[in-house]
């Protein structure tokens, strides 16, 4: 239960954090498919301990990046930025899928996959890459940031 516990600290803080997977951080600790299996059975002693690590490990992750925030601003934008740019690479969407493997639903999946420019992906594949519609969605991205950002400067005026 400890274990499990630690687990759910570990996977949580890593939601929070821009970039990084909270079921990629179980894969690495070998819990995601105990816990996994815990949700799909429905033990709920072992999903108690998992949720109240979530909390407690949520709950302290939150006030240790305000923390930093307050004591280190810049260190910690870098940092939090620097796990973003580093996260690029999973999200840009043309791919050659280098080697594959069948997971255990038969299913033929990518293993390794190395990034290609949309002229090259169309080549490859023979499929429309979609730039037209990949920028547009970038840019409606950016915008949304935009307008947050001026929302909440606009209501943190009034609350002053």
């Amino acid at each position: 239960y400890f274990f499990t516990f630690l687990a759910g600290c570990i996977a949580i803080c890593a939601m929070i954090l821009p970039g990084i997977s909270g079921s990629f951080i179980l894969l690495l600790i070998g819990k995601y498919e105990y816990i996994l299996n815990a949700v799909k059975d429905f033990k709920a002693d072992v999903l108690g301990v998992f949720v109240v690590g979530c909390v407690l490990g949520i709950v302290s992750f939150a006030h240790l990046i305000s923390w930093l925030f307050k004591k280190f601003p810049a260190q910690t934008l870098s940092l939090l930025t620097g796990f973003m740019v580093g996260s690029l690479n999973k999200l840009w969407p043309w791919k050659e899928v280098l080697e594959t493997r069948i997971n255990s639903a038969g299913e033929l999946v990518p293993v390794i996959e190395k990034n290609v420019s949309p002229f090259t992906y169309a080549h490859i594949t023979g499929e429309n890459p979609l730039i037209f519609q990949v920028i547009f969605i970038a840019i409606v991205g950016f915008a949304l940031v935009f307008i947050f950002e001026y929302l909440a400067g606009t209501k943190k005026d009034k609350m002053l």
